[in-house]
């Protein structure tokens, strides 16, 4: 997981004392302090979910492990989770401050530098050598071109990716600032992704 002291100068106990001011995308800081610790632990979303840290080789082979343990009893793909957010900045800089005064962590998240290997690196020690099964990526923030990348059948990455960005199209400033959906933006939207990949 993605362990860190309290920002310099603070105590842990203090407001704003989190190592970065990224918030959480199901709202709030994306920090929680462990109490018996003394330290914070990344989750982007859910305080229940603690980002993997992904870039530790120990990490990526207990993941593996799992996944060829399912695909050993019979199952026929996986469906993963916001997988574009695996690879991360790992200095975890501060993001820029929104109207909740929380930082924007997309930048330093999303399609991060070594999301690409990481996924090659999966095909290579799961899939490679079976029988075919589906793997779907769920990829927020993606755009076409990005999707092309990872469902490139040549880059062995994913099968197929799913995105949102007609789920925002009835967003004003936030997903909590709701507007009238144009049907017309919908079709173009989902025309112009059916045409891209």
């Amino acid at each position: 997981y993605w362990w860190r002291g309290p920002r310099a100068g603070y105590d842990a106990s203090e407001s704003g004392a989190e190592p970065t001011n990224w918030g959480s995308f199901f709202g709030g800081p994306a920090w929680e302090l462990d109490a018996a610790t003394g330290e914070y632990y990344l989750h982007l979303f859910s305080r229940k979910q603690p980002d993997l840290r992904w870039e530790e080789p120990a990490v990526r082979q207990a993941v593996y492990e799992m996944m060829r343990w399912w695909l050993d009893r019979g199952v026929d793909g996986f469906r993963m989770d916001v997988i574009n957010l695996i690879s991360k900045d790992p200095r975890l800089p501060d993001g820029h401050p929104g109207p909740d005064g929380l930082g924007d962590a997309g930048p330093f998240v999303f399609g991060g530098a070594r999301v690409h290997e990481f996924l090659q690196e999966m095909h290579r020690e799961v899939f490679a050598g079976r029988p075919p099964l589906l793997t779907v990526g769920e990829t927020p923030a993606v755009t076409v071109e990005e999707a092309r990348l990872f469902t490139d059948p040549a880059r062995h990455e994913l099968d197929m990716v799913f995105q949102f960005e007609h789920v925002n199209l009835d967003q004003g400033a936030s997903k909590w600032d709701v507007r009238p959906l144009r049907l017309t933006d919908l079709k173009a939207s989902l025309g112009r992704w059916q045409a891209g990949l």
